[in-house]
C-alpha cells in the first residue's frame, strides 16, 4: 500500500487520507440518524456493515501506512497525530452506536440469545487483550522502549500500530457487544 500512495504529493496523500476520514463521519452520521428510528431493516444492517468495513481499513491505513519502521528516521516527530486523534474519536462513536444497534437487536429477540452473545464477546476480548499485551511487550522489545514511557508512545511515529491493530479493534468491538447485551439481560429481566 506505501508503495501505492507514497509516490503521490504529500497534499494530494493529505486530501485523500482525511478525505476518507470525512466519508467516515458521514457514515457515522448517518448511521446514527437511522437508528434513532426503531424500526431495524436491511438498511441499517448495511449501513452498519459498511462502517464496519470503513473502520477495519482505517486501522489498516494507520498500521500499514502511518507508521513508519522502526529502521526509518522521520524528522518529523508525529504528523499523523490529528488523524489519529479523529480516527479514535469517530471508532469510539461507532462503537456508541454498534452498541446501541446490538441493543435494540437483542431486545426484539428471545432472552437466551444474549447468553451466547456476551460469551463471545467476552471470549474475543479477552483474547484481544492478552494479544494485545504480547504485541506491546514485542514491540517494546525490538525498539528498546521502558514500559514506563507508555504515555508518551503516541508521540512516536514508529508506534502508531499499538494502538490501532487488529487487536484493539475487536476489543472495541466486542466491549460494544458486551455492554449491549448486558444491558439488554437487565432490561428483559426487568
Amino acid at each position: 500500500m506505501k508503495d501505492l500512495i507514497g509516490g503521490l504529493p504529500d497534499m494530494l496523500i493529505f486530501f485523500i487520507l482525511y478525505g476518507f476520514l470525512v466519508i467516515g463521519i458521514m457514515i457515522t452520521v448517518k448511521l446514527l440518524k437511522r437508528l434513532d428510528s426503531t424500526n431495524q431493516n436491511a438498511y441499517n444492517n448495511l449501513t452498519i456493515l459498511i462502517a464496519l468495513l470503513f473502520h477495519a481499513l482505517n486501522f489498516y491505513l494507520i498500521y500499514d501506512l502511518m507508521t513508519v519502521s522502526p529502521q526509518s528516521i522521520s524528522g518529523n516527530g508525529n504528523p499523523h497525530i490529528p488523524y489519529i486523534f479523529i480516527s479514535f474519536f469517530l471508532f469510539l462513536s461507532f462503537c456508541i452506536v454498534f452498541s446501541k444497534y446490538v441493543f435494540v437487536t437483542l431486545l426484539n429477540k428471545k432472552l437466551l440469545l444474549s447468553l451466547p452473545i456476551m460469551f463471545i464477546t467476552i471470549t474475543i476480548g479477552c483474547f484481544s487483550i492478552v494479544l494485545q499485551l504480547d504485541f506491546v511487550s514485542t514491540i517494546k522489545e525490538e525498539l528498546y522502549y521502558p514500559m514506563s514511557n507508555w504515555a508518551n508512545w503516541w508521540k512516536d511515529i514508529h508506534l502508531n500500530y499499538l494502538y490501532f491493530n487488529l487487536y484493539t479493534f475487536l476489543f472495541g468491538i466486542s466491549s460494544s457487544g458486551l455492554i449491549a447485551g448486558t444491558l439488554a439481560l437487565i432490561k428483559k429481566s426487568n
